[in-house]
């Protein structure tokens, strides 16, 4: 599905310009028509990961990570830009979208949040990325924000929206404190 809506285009110029670590020249709001955007197959963990790259090689890694139900298509008209600046953007299929497959077929399916961090951290060791700022809006802001939280020391930097809450799954099962709870009668 390729998103097309101001509001959404608006909000990634926004993500682009908020990568705060990096040097960006100012750009113009007129962003260029989306087109389709070449990937190749990266083997990444259990994954076999389609990848569209854009910028020099050695320039800042930037991963852009799309959201639920949404593709790569997303980043579109930011991807350009960033390379334009100089950055190494990276806009990955997450896994069940695109042409992004497991290597094995026997691999259990899961969309749970440590196994979309892992993706992340996976990818970034099959580049050779020994640290990146990641952003992504929806499921692509939370696989962001849980391989912060795995490999701290491996994100620089984050941009992330509309991802939901980050779940703490060994306390899940715990209640909440008092005072916690009392707040939600």
């Amino acid at each position: 599905m390729s998103d097309t809506s101001p509001q959404r285009r608006s909000f990634l110029r926004f993500a682009a310009a908020a990568l705060g670590s990096l040097p960006l020249a100012p750009m113009a709001l007129a962003a260029p028509a989306p087109a389709a955007m070449a990937t190749r197959q990266v083997e990444a963990g259990p994954l076999d990961v389609a990848v569209h790259e854009a910028g020099p090689e050695n320039g800042r890694p930037v991963i852009l990570l799309h959201g639920f139900p949404y593709d790569i298509h997303s980043f579109a008209a930011v991807a350009p830009m960033l390379a334009a600046q100089g950055v190494r953007v990276i806009v990955p299929y997450l896994r069940g979208h695109g042409s992004t497959r497991f290597l094995d077929p026997a691999t259990p399916r899961s969309g749970q949040q440590a196994a979309l961090g892992q993706d992340v951290i996976d990818l970034m060791n099959a580049l050779h990325i020994p640290e990146a700022v990641l952003a992504g809006f929806g499921w692509g802001g939370l696989a962001a924000r849980v391989a912060a939280a795995l490999r701290p020391t491996r994100v620089i930097g984050i941009v992330s929206a509309n991802g939901g809450p980050n779940q703490d799954i060994a306390r899940a099962g715990a209640p909440a404190a008092p005072q916690a709870e009392a707040g939600l009668w």
